[in-house]
Parts: C-alpha cells; structure tokens; sequence
C-alpha cells in the first residue's frame, strides 16, 4: 500500500531540543587560540566519543578539534552551514547540516576561521526525490490537488523554483511540503489528463497516474455492485460526500475476526491481467472520518482471506484521511501469489473486514479499477 514518509517524530523532538540548547548559547573565546585550525574528529550529537565519518542531511554534528576561533563558515560538499545555529568553543563546534542538496558533492567538511582553513572527509546520504502519484485522482475541476512522494522541497518542486505541467499546460504551485505540492485543478479538466512536474534544475518528472482514471473498473457503485451485486453500504449521503456518483460508505462497528464483506462478485478481467499482474496496480479512492486503526481489510481475487492471493491491509499507525479522499494504489503483485486459472470466464473479487481487534468503522470507497502500473 503507498503510504507518505513518517518521520521519527520521537527522535526529531530530541534534536530539536538539543539544538535549542545550543542555539540559545553560542560562544566563541577568542583569547585560547593560536594558529590555524585542525579537525581532529566529527562525531554525533549523541555520542561525542565516536567518530563518524557519514550521515545525512539535517543532522547535528560536532567537530572536534582546535583554534576554532573566529569562525567564518563551515561548508558541507558546497553547502554552508548556518553559524546562527552552532554552538561553538576553541575546541569544538556543534553545527547543523544544512537540509540543502548539494551542486558539486567532494564528501568534505571545509572549515574557514580568521587564521586559515581546514578539510575533513565527510560523506552525506543525498536522499533521493520520489514521485509517488496525485493525492486524488478524482479531485473535482477547480479544486486543489497535490502531487505527493517524498524530498519535493529540497529538489526545488516549489512555488519559486518548480511547476506543475497538467497535460502540458503550466500551473503554478501553491505550496509545498516535504511530500506534497500543491496546485489547482483546471476548471477544463479532462479525463486521462496526466501531471508532470519541473523541478529547480528544470528537470521534468512524470507523476504516475491519469485524471479521474476509469480503466478497468471493477466496483464503481453507479449500478450497484457492493457484495454479489447488491447495494448494501451504497450511499449518495452529503457527508462525506460523493467522489464520483454513488459511493460506498461502512459506517459501523465491526468485531474483532467479524467477517465483513463489502464488495464482492464474480468479473471478468482482461487477459493481460491474468499473465502479467505484476504490470498492473489496484487503485481506490479511500475516505475515513474515523481512523482505521485496528482490524484488517482484506483484499482477495480468487483468493483464501490467509496467505493465497489476498493483501492484508492493517496500517502500522491509524490511518485516517480526516473526511477527504484519497488515492491509493496496491501492486497487483501484492495481492496474487497464485497464478490466476487463463481458462476461468471470471474472478471471484472479495473486499472485506476481517481481523484482530474491534473497530468503530467509518470508511467510504469508490472507484476500484484495476490499471497499469506508470
């Protein structure tokens, strides 16, 4: 299941606190110091007793060593740190990384002060930008969308350096996030429309997916279709409100091991599928205004809800798209381990709760289709 970069909130509380300690106290005794500057050792923040000689952007540092009087940058690869930020005595600085991709990578640290200059080898893990798909292929004509991955801003997909390219027409970028950027949809939107993206250096993306993708649907809920064709769960309720016509909304508690079928049905599904499933993808719009934190949802074709073709989605941390939908995209490869039979006419589809601990379920869905892979 895609899902967005969760950051080690814990651990990142910690640095921030270290740092603020640090920032709030530079000191810089000009009066111990006397000749050019020397690094003796780089080190953690956490650990000043090893050496280290990686790590990655936006980590605290300390430099040990001596004659850091009078410093005048410190520059990692070709990017320099903010002195606002260090603390700084004669013998040891404690300095942020900048969150900044470099132009020109050397893997060294360069230290300037008022009696000379000193390098040190030091090697950043340059993360990598990664472009996921549009945070709703079914956002209405009109209204924002974002294109979500990870590193967005630090490639410079933003609203001073980067664009968007929807169906090769230029849109600006409202605002961006390490893992969104965000734009509106044109009020001439068409379906199958695909996004691109520029970043600071000019270079396009493509970001996977198409505008309100109907390839291959296989439960939409127009013309019923929840569980053996019926319309259980079928809503057109305002709240949380239609995505795309009539939609299926679970809104109920459903024990723990409780075996609560959705969707289900005997379909048809193109040959391609069936040979090649790892060149497609299920894709969903999904909608919580609770969290789905506990239980399982199941995902079977032609599967046995336990390890023969069925994904188990049980998110690590609660899951909730706070009443807006969202897109999300499962491998088919994921989902079948068994070779479909070619000779079968159709495909016993079965979407379903079924897992440990009770959930208090509000959750809507539309739109499964099965679609290829970008």
């Amino acid at each position: 299941m895609n899902s967005y970069t969760h950051f080690n909130k814990l651990g990142a509380l910690a640095l921030l606190v270290g740092a603020l300690s640090f920032s709030s106290c530079k000191k810089d005794d000009n009066n111990v110091c006397g000749g050019t500057p020397a690094i003796t050792q780089v080190s953690s923040a956490t650990d000043r007793t090893a050496s280290i000689a990686k790590g990655n952007l936006a980590d605290w540092v300390i430099l040990q060593g001596n004659n850091f009087c009078n410093v005048q940058k410190i520059v990692f690869n070709d990017v320099e740190a903010s002195l606002e930020d260090a603390y700084i005595t004669p013998t040891e600085i404690t300095v942020r990384v900048p969150r900044v991709i470099p132009k020109e990578v050397n893997n060294r640290i360069s230290l300037v002060t008022a009696a000379g200059a000193v390098e040190t080898a030091y090697t950043l893990s340059i993360p990598p930008l990664v472009i996921a798909g549009m945070s709703n292929e079914y956002t209405p004509a009109g209204q924002r969308m974002a294109v979500v991955g990870q590193n967005l801003d630090l490639y410079g997909i933003t609203p001073e350096t980067g664009k968007v390219l929807w169906a090769g027409t230029v849109l600006p970028i409202l605002k961006t996030t390490a893992d969104s950027a965000y734009f509106m949809v044109p009020t001439s939107a068409a379906k199958g429309a695909t996004v691109k993206v520029v970043d600071a250096n000019n270079v396009t993306r493509d970001v996977p997916g198409q505008y309100r993708d109907d390839r291959n649907i296989i439960f939409s809920y127009d013309m019923g279709g929840s569980v053996w064709g019926a319309d259980t769960y079928i809503t057109t309720a305002a709240t949380p409100g239609p995505v795309n016509g009539k939609y299926l909304r679970v809104n109920k508690t459903i024990g723990a091991w409780e075996w609560t079928e959705f969707s289900a049905n005997n379909l048809a599904i193109p040959n391609d599928v069936i040979v090649n499933p790892g060149n497609y993808a299920l894709k969903f719009e999904v909608n919580t205004l609770k969290p789905f934190g506990t239980n399982v949802i199941k995902f079977l074709i032609d599967g046995n809800a336990g390890s023969v073709n069925t994904y188990q989605w049980k998110p690590i941390v609660p899951f909730n798209t706070r009443g807006k939908w969202s897109t999300m995209s499962i491998k088919l490869s994921d989902i079948i381990n068994t070779p479909l039979l070619p000779s079968k006419a159709q495909h016993e589809f079965k979407f379903l709760f079924h897992g440990d601990g009770a959930l208090d379920a509000d959750i809507s869905f539309d739109n499964f289709r099965i679609v290829p892979k970008d």
